[in-house]
């Protein structure tokens, strides 16, 4: 398992090396494929030399090799946090439908949140493909991979109603589903509507994905989360007087955050919550 998770880890690297792309393109609607990978200063395309995942940053000291413009430090942390949560999840799931799924999610939360963090936004190209993703994994979560108590959550809470009882464990889990997403979307929609200067429609749609990753009840669990997270931070930042009254700060890392802990400790906190 420490083998495989370090190897995992290395993939994990060079997928960083290829969100770092996503983060930098995508805002400026330019194409993942063309041009090659370049200088953004001098235009001098990328060698293989120096696109090797942290070690080219660390040799070229966060400069270019030709015009010595520097290397957003965002690019090394990157591609050092993916690498590491890859290898994490490596080793909290082992070789599984579940790893596959968590790996896919997690890149596009890591996506979502510095996007939003660097240029307050939340782009249809990300958010749409991955509520998509979500929503055809459904039969294949319920199906292959093994049943997670959080995606159960909505049986134990209805287990003695009789119209229901004949449901199997791979309807209850896309029933959870579904369910959590439509509860998070309707909650910010709702918020939204009533208050469209402090919540943009991107933290909406984003809300309907982290619900059908986190299922129901576990969508409201991140989504509360994420509000008692935003406001903490939102104090503090008050108090240190990094941020004022009128300061906006972007939303989608909070939820982001909580979203990725429910995907993995969701079941616990549910074992721990019916067992009390």
């Amino acid at each position: 398992m420490v083998w495989f998770s370090a190897l995992y880890g290395l993939v994990g690297l060079i997928v960083g090396s290829f969100l770092n792309v996503v983060m930098d393109r995508l805002p400026a609607q330019q194409s993942l494929l063309r041009p090659p990978s370049h200088c953004p200063q001098c235009g001098r395309q990328l060698t293989a030399g120096d696109l090797v995942p942290v070690v080219s940053y660390l040799v070229l000291r966060g400069r270019c090799r030709t015009c010595g413009a520097r290397i957003p430090l965002r690019v090394l942390l990157v591609e050092l946090v993916t690498g590491l949560l890859f290898a994490f999840l490596a080793w909290f799931f082992g070789p599984s439908v579940e790893l596959a799924l968590s790996t896919v999610y997690t890149c596009f939360l890591l996506v979502i949140l510095v996007i939003d963090l660097e240029h307050k936004l939340v782009l249809n190209v990300v958010i749409l493909p991955a509520i998509v993703l979500a929503l055809l994994a459904i039969p294949i979560q319920a199906l292959v991979a093994e049943p997670s108590f959080a995606h159960l959550g909505l049986f134990w809470l209805i287990q003695r109603n009789r119209g229901m009882a004949s449901l199997s464990i791979a309807q209850w889990t896309a029933l959870s589903q579904l369910l959590g997403g439509l509860a998070a979307f309707l909650i910010f929609w709702l918020i939204w509507l009533i208050a469209p200067q402090g919540m943009g429609a991107g933290d909406v749609k984003l809300a309907a994905f982290a619900g059908l990753i986190t299922a129901f009840p576990g969508a409201l669990v991140a989504v509360f989360s994420s509000f008692i997270l935003g406001g903490v931070v939102g104090v503090v930042l008050l108090i240190t007087r990094l941020a004022g009254r009128k300061t906006a700060i972007p939303f989608a890392p909070f939820l982001v955050l909580t979203t990725f802990l429910y995907m993995l400790y969701g079941s616990r906190l549910l074992l721990w919550y019916f067992a009390g």
